[in-house]
């Protein structure tokens, strides 16, 4: 037989086609029985197709030829990484004990003596082996304290648990489980007593209000001493809506600023406190009410610690995120500027007020702002693969309606991910060489799941969403229009103003767009060829800046559904990918695809107004007679349909009318609000005679209990060109919701909220 190219040079080992590979390389091995590169690259396919005792066998088969010779002792760590791969086949072949036996035996001959003790303190864990793991990880601790994997270990060896418990927050925790691990902490405590993560976990697992606030006392008080910034986003889980310990946490803050203000010490102590101390314990309490949404009470507190040292950046930073958080986007990129133009040295600085100018679509000034820390003007943002730039930046565009510019960008970041796909072409060959076979199966493993990462699954949610305000965009602008000719809410004068301004703005990001094209043109003419000195090679143009090309294609659905069949392949468990599938299913009026997307949103998230506002247009629009389909997909509609009105409690001949009745009478709790708006758009939809009980159930909402997204959709629904517009009840609703969210400009509010100007000679 011919030996067959190398596993680098088949397209097989990128499309992972580990069966073909295996198929090939054997060929090659009972050809070349003295490559190594070809042994293991085989045993790597077999342990990919799950064949773990024949990848096994070829490990052995390969330390066989090194009996007698020097290989092992002229390049240890290549011999200690073949001995812990075969390691890792035994216990991902379900066989822990065996591993641990081979662990032991294989110890002299390993390098990595932290790795070899980490993983042998895991197995004898999983072989229920606790003493003998807790000891394990006790040494390991002694090395790195700070470590909170090996201190999850521990706490499962010390709870005789067979996993550990990472997450401790969200976890039931019983009084004998609390008590044990409060005494093993004390004892880490006296052990580390300058370790962080002794002193941060048991807020996480103590369940005891008197504990856990001693506890708190102890952790954080010294860090508001230290005026250390980044303290609440350590403690923020505490606080979190829903956490236990939310009231607790702000009491005991609310006392240290109390007893600061009135003693200059803390509580039960008499030792005064530095000024400072008092202003970061007002800091930590304003970030404490910026996440219980108290903003008045944020902002009070922030001010006073500004009024005493206004030359802290970090207050600014903090001032801008509760503007976010409120929903004024221009004044928190402001205060956020502020913050950047006290050190225009951070990188980090820069960055953030980047990307809050970008959420207030302000865009000229974001590049701007961004091109401090770049070459060439910013224009190389695109090759440094600048992925959260370009997705803030395709969002902003699809805020204000740009969709070609928004689609250019998410574009953008799709073809990253496709150059991180090709990219990895190259290691198939140097980790074999290199014998690193256990990262290397981490590194396939990560290209497998590599469509599934956030960044890409936003990109691509992106596409299609765009696409689909695409398609609808005829109708929302013909219903605007038939809105205006009815009055609108606005004169005529007024109408010809917005109309003015819409066309002013237009004509300025025409003129800033050619003016940056002009500035990276001059910046690639200042090194010669391609603006890279040494002569590069010089860019190709692009032949669609501004995304007009893939804003007009002939089958903008079908340009999308092709983006959504790798989002339903590699991150079927997102609900937003699967609310997203049934809206582009229905409305490429393919019924069973967005049936199939329907029934996996709803097991993943039964609750969420999405899901509901997805399915009972479903049910409108299949059951209803609104759509005439084939018999044979009819009769799966129905059987199917019949299942989600039985799982609401519903009959099987029940309408959309009545499953949207029975989500909000089972909606309650902090999803009330979104199930009141959910039900009333859905109410606009499929019982158009009941439009003016759904603007009441609206306009009667509870604020108190709704969040600033919530509000928003509300309003959108009463404003022109909405479900239910009604100038009058908009303008009601606004009057009432800004009394809710007074520094949202949405409804009117926020003036005053920008940061006033420098004094004069500073």
């Amino acid at each position: 037989l011919p030996t067959p190219p190398h596993i680098s040079d088949q397209p097989e080992a990128l499309v992972r086609l580990c069966g073909v590979v295996r198929l090939a390389l054997l060929a090659s091995v009972t050809q070349h029985t003295d490559q190594h590169l070809i042994r293991f690259t085989f045993a790597v396919a077999l342990h990919l197709v799950g064949r773990y005792d024949e990848a096994v066998g070829v490990v052995e088969a390969y330390e066989r030829t090194l009996e007698g010779s020097d290989e092992p002792s002229k390049e240890p760590y290549e011999y200690s990484e073949m001995l812990l791969y075969k390691n890792t086949l035994y216990e991902e072949a379900g066989q822990p004990q065996k591993a641990l036996d081979d662990l032991d035996a294989i110890k002299e001959k390993v390098a990595d003596r932290t790795g070899w003790r980490e993983r042998r303190a895991a197995l004898l864990l999983a072989v229920g082996r606790h003493g003998e793991a807790g000891e394990e990880y006790l040494a390991l601790l002694k090395r790195n304290p700070e470590h909170f994997g090996w201190h999850a270990g521990l706490q499962a060896a010390e709870l005789q648990a067979a996993t550990p418990t990472e997450r401790w927050l969200s976890a039931e925790v019983t009084a004998e489980a609390e008590a044990t691990l409060a005494a093993l902490y004390s004892k880490l405590q006296k052990a580390y007593p300058k370790s962080q993560a002794c002193m941060r976990l048991p807020l996480d697992f103590t369940r005891s209000p008197p504990a856990f606030a001693a506890a708190l006392d102890a952790y954080a008080r010294s860090y508001v001493r230290k005026g250390v910034p980044s303290l609440f986003a350590d403690l923020k889980p505490l606080c979190a809506e829903g956490a236990w310990s939310r009231v607790l946490f702000g009491e005991l803050v609310a006392g240290w600023v109390g007893a600061l203000e009135a003693t200059g010490a803390f509580p039960d102590t008499c030792e005064k406190e530095p000024p400072s101390t008092l202003m970061w314990a007002r800091v930590l309490l304003a970030q404490y009410y910026d996440s219980c949404g108290d903003t008045a009470a944020a902002l009070s507190q922030l001010d006073m610690a500004i009024g005493h040292t206004p030359t802290c950046l970090d207050l600014y930073l903090f001032k801008a995120r509760v503007y976010k958080h409120a929903g004024h986007a221009s004044a928190a990129a402001r205060w956020m500027e502020e913050a950047r133009k006290m050190d225009l040295a951070d990188r980090y600085l820069n960055t953030k007020a980047t990307r809050y100018l970008l959420r207030a679509d302000c865009v000229p000034e974001a590049e701007a702002t961004i091109a401090l820390f770049t070459k060439d003007g910013g224009s190389t943002l695109h090759e440094m693969q600048c992925v959260w730039f370009e997705l803030e930046l395709a969002a902003s565009y699809l805020r204000t309606g740009d969709y070609g510019r928004a689609l250019k960008n998410f574009a953008h970041v799709e073809q990253h991910f496709a150059d991180i796909g090709e990219d990895q072409f190259d290691f198939h060959t140097y980790c074999v060489r290199k014998m690193t076979l256990r990262e290397y199966v981490k590194m396939v493993r990560f290209e497998d799941t590599l469509h599934g990462h956030a960044f890409y699954v936003t990109a691509a949610c992106g596409i299609v969403d765009t696409y689909l305000r695409i398609v609808a965009k005829p109708a929302r602008d013909a219903a605007a229009a038939a809105a205006e000719e009815a009055g609108g809410g606005l004169s005529v004068q007024e109408r010809k103003k917005a109309e003015s301004k819409r066309r002013k703005a237009e004509a300025k990001a025409k003129a800033e767009a050619e003016a940056q094209a002009k500035r990276d043109a001059d910046a690639k003419g200042k090194d010669g060829k391609g603006g890279k000195k040494g002569g590069g090679k010089e860019k190709p143009p692009d032949d669609d800046p501004y995304g007009e090309a893939l804003a007009s294609v002939e089958a903008p659905l079908a340009k999308a559904a092709g983006y959504m069949r790798t989002l339903l392949l590699h991150a079927p468990a997102e609900l937003r990918v699967q609310v997203l599938a049934c809206q582009l299913a229905m409305a490429r009026s393919k019924p069973l695809l967005a049936l199939r997307a329907l029934r996996k949103a709803l097991s993943l998230g039964a609750a969420d107004a999405q899901v509901h506002r997805s399915a009972a247009r479903f049910l409108h629009l299949y059951r209803a007679g609104g759509a005439a389909l084939a018999p044979a997909v009819a009769t799966v509609v129905e059987r199917h349909s019949a299942q989600i009105l039985a799982a609401a409690g519903l009959p099987t001949g029940a309408t959309a009318e009545a499953y949207n009745d029975a989500f909000l009478a089972r909606a309650g709790g902090g999803a009330a609000a979104a199930a009141v708006v959910a039900h009333a758009e859905v109410r606009a939809l499929v019982a158009p005679a009941q439009a003016a009980a759904a603007r009441e159930a609206l306009a009667s909402l509870d604020l108190q209990q709704a969040s600033l997204a919530v509000c928003k959709e509300a309003l959108a629904l009463l404003e022109p060109g909405g479900a239910l517009a009604d100038a009058a009840a908009a303008a009601a609703f606004r009057q009432k919701a800004v009394a809710r969210f007074p520094h949202a400009p949405a409804f009117g509010g926020g003036s005053g909220d920008e940061p006033p100007p420098p004094p004069s000679g500073e």
